[in-house]
């Protein structure tokens, strides 16, 4: 019976690679065989490692564990290396076969038990610490067993046509792996570089760090502490480098300064250990990693490093992730924050302004609304009902709480002020942590929230009014970190905003408003949004054709994760993320191969609003990574976590056709353009798409629709 849906045979063989790929935090076939080579390098210990792997497998089935983390590799990895070091450490062999599925075991359910309780309590992964402490057990109960003895450690054979660095740097990765040698070790290091370009270079970093450290200040009688020394630096450097945070300059910095705690826990660990005769093996990276992670954890700002707080892949495609987050969506790390009213209304004093947004309080808005004639009011203005924007209503920016109302201040006549309630009628929301909303000089009496309510974005909360310090009727808006009025207020942008006259309006992903700009949320039409009616469980067949007129079938399906997360999957290879917020359809970034029926719409359709066709220009911007020369990929890995880098800007716009809207779309790239339309077809969806760049041309075309 197979662990999933597959043939019993392809199952077992991927989840036994993805046992070894995950040693180097990744889940590749490719890298899994090359790790596997790689400790065959010492065929007694590789063999008992492969046989532990396989013994894992058939233990969670038996216990009832997770076979999804089983397939994963999640429950393979550890028992792996403890079968390494079986073969490493027990002599004679049938010794070593007797020993093995109890060493298995142990390590399956205390890497169960350890996942509850780490994870649970801590927020901290296992990662190899059933591996160390299990492999100590079996250590110290090895004397007193009847025909086993331990066995002396592998030495590390020195290649002596390879210069020492290089022959160091190669024997450190195979040790990681039980093989302390150049071969091994070029095995590992070639899978790094087809894993990760950028944690290959941490594995550098971390490794050249120790090697000063070891050829400067540290002395060891024997070679084996010098090598896990280097190989726990290297594992610390890829993981905090490129794994945990986001690979920038700040993170490798932070990689090389956890290398240094790294060493000196190593230097400690083989100080309390080897009066015990006890091998360090990896515990100084998972002690280093613990304390690290469990302590950036408790910052008040995620930043510099940034970790990695979304669904985590190689360095490169955090990196490339994370960049692309921040130019779509913007930096503040706030809400996705709508403007607080419905309609257009007009900045009339900006951050920084000439009136009251000064000092701890410039991060301030005034809106009102303005005719064709800029005019905020009719006739003279006498009277607060004269005003365009008096009474109308005043809406929740993003969920949250109602925390503060103030109802019963009177409404001031026009060009007087009322200093005793400088705020007047207002009602605080509070969003999430050290986030709040401040919106205020509401009509009196017109406060439909109260105190510990639950709002949700675009709920009413009151009417504008003249209320408070107010000489004319305006809303007053603010983002502040405290609860209390007249805390100091903090930057704010607002998302999908609208900015501009009817004739000319652009959406903007995020904007600060600037004073004299007239802005409005963005605004959904039922017409144009049945074009992007992708229903759960729905299969599209797409004819893809590629330059010189390759063609292939595709079947999409529209699926929905654990998380309410919707997405597109294209034979179980590609995925797109997407979002249908009745406003507008919003692509997250693509997950697969360049040629694809996805990669196409994620191209063409990165977000549509569903407004007038024409009524709105729009820019958003895509991955450079897709679209990057495949011969350049591996130069642009290295280069990328110390260059800035702002994505491929794309400008769109959409106009109406006979069976529904197209969506054109053009960008520029080097010397090349890229050209993108796709139609979207009302009760079908995404049905004819097209890309050109590069003097290259590719089309999808619906051929079928299969409702769930």
């Amino acid at each position: 019976m197979a662990l999933v849906t597959r043939s019993g045979v392809a199952s077992l063989a991927d989840a036994a690679l993805s046992s070894y790929s995950e040693i180097l935090f990744t889940r590749s076939r490719a890298v899994g065989v090359l790790l596997l080579a790689a400790t065959l390098v010492a065929p007694r210990s590789g063999l008992l490692g492969l046989a532990a792997v396989l013994l894992s497998m058939a233990v969670v089935r038996l216990a009832g564990f997770s076979s999804f983390l089983a397939e994963r590799g999640m429950y393979g990895y550890n028992p792996l290396l403890a079968g390494l070091a079986v073969g490493a450490f027990v002599e004679p062999l049938p010794a070593a076969l007797l020993v093995l599925p109890v060493v298995v075991v142990a390590v399956v359910f205390l890497q169960t038990a350890l996942e509850s309780g780490l994870g649970c309590t801590f927020n901290l992964p296992v990662l190899s610490l059933p591996f160390v402490l299990v492999t100590w057990l079996l250590l110290a109960v090895l004397p007193f067993l009847r025909d086993a003895v331990p066995a002396t450690a592998a030495a590390a054979e020195h290649a002596v046509w390879l210069p020492a660095a290089v022959d160091d740097y190669l024997r450190a990765l195979g040790a990681i792996f039980f093989a302390p040698e150049a071969l091994a070790g070029a095995l590992v290091a070639a899978a790094l570089l087809i894993y990760s370009r950028i944690a290959f270079l941490l594995s550098l970093l971390g490794f050249a760090i120790a090697w000063v450290l070891l050829d400067t200040t540290l002395a060891f009688e024997s070679t084996m502490p010098p090598l896990a020394v280097s190989y726990n630096a290297i594992l610390v450097a890829i993981a905090l480098g490129g794994v945990w945070f986001v690979p920038q300059r700040s993170s490798f910095a932070f990689a090389a300064v956890a290398v240094l705690l790294t060493t000196l826990v190593t230097v400690a660990c083989v100080l309390f250990l080897h009066p015990l005769r006890l091998p360090v093996l990896i515990l100084p990276f998972n002690l280093a990693m613990f304390l690290v992670l469990y302590a950036m954890r408790q910052r008040v700002r995620d930043s510099a490093p940034k970790s990695v707080d979304f669904l985590a892949g190689s360095p490169e495609v955090n990196l490339n992730y994370f960049r692309t987050r921040i130019a779509r969506f913007g930096s503040l790390g706030l809400p996705r924050l709508a403007l607080p009213f419905t309609g257009r209304w007009t900045v009339t004093q900006g951050v920084d302004g000439e009136h009251t947004h000064q000092g701890l309080w410039r991060h301030a808005l005034d809106f009102e609304v303005v005719d064709a004639a800029g005019r905020a009011c009719t006739g003279d203005g006498r009277v607060p009902r004269d005003f365009h924007c008096w009474r109308l209503p005043v809406c929740a920016p993003a969920d949250g709480t109602v925390i503060r109302v103030v109802n019963h201040v009177p409404d001031n006549p026009i060009g007087e002020r009322n200093p005793a309630d400088p705020y007047g009628n207002l009602v605080l929301v509070q969003h999430g942590y050290a986030l709040y909303s401040l919106c205020c000089h509401l009509s009196s009496g017109s406060v439909d929230a109260a105190e510990g309510q639950f709002v949700r974005r675009g709920a009413r909360l009151g009417l504008c009014g003249n209320s408070g310090r107010s000489f004319v009727p305006h809303l007053h808006f603010q983002i502040q970190s405290a609860p209390r009025l007249g805390a100091p207020t903090r930057e704010v942008e607002f998302y999908d905003v609208v900015r501009g006259g009817e004739d000319a309006a652009a959406l903007h992903r995020y904007l600060l408003p600037a004073k004299g700009d007239v802005v409005r949320n963005l605004e959904g039409r039922e017409e144009v949004a049945d074009a992007f009616d992708l229903r759960i469980g729905s299969v599209r067949r797409y004819r893809v054709t590629g330059p010189g007129g390759r063609a292939h079938d595709e079947d999409v399906t529209v699926r929905i994760d654990l998380y309410n997360n919707l997405y597109l999957e294209s034979d179980g290879d590609d995925r797109l993320y997407f979002e249908n917020q009745n406003r507008q359809f919003l692509a997250y970034d693509y997950q697969g191969r360049r040629g694809r029926a996805l990669f196409l719409l994620y191209a063409a359709a990165p977000r549509v609003p569903f407004e007038v066709p024409g009524a709105v220009s729009w820019d958003d911007v895509l991955s450079l990574r897709h679209f990057r020369p495949r011969w350049t990929g591996w130069l642009s890995d290295l280069a990328d976590p110390f260059v800035e880098s702002h994505g491929l800007p794309v400008t769109c716009r959409s106009q109406a056709a006979d069976r529904g809207l197209v969506v054109a779309g053009e960008a520029r790239l080097g010397r090349a353009g890229v050209r993108t339309q796709a139609l979207f077809e009302r009760a079908r969806g995404p049905s004819s798409i097209r890309l050109q760049t590069c003097g290259e041309t590719w089309a999808a075309e619906l051929t079928e629709v299969r409702d769930a």
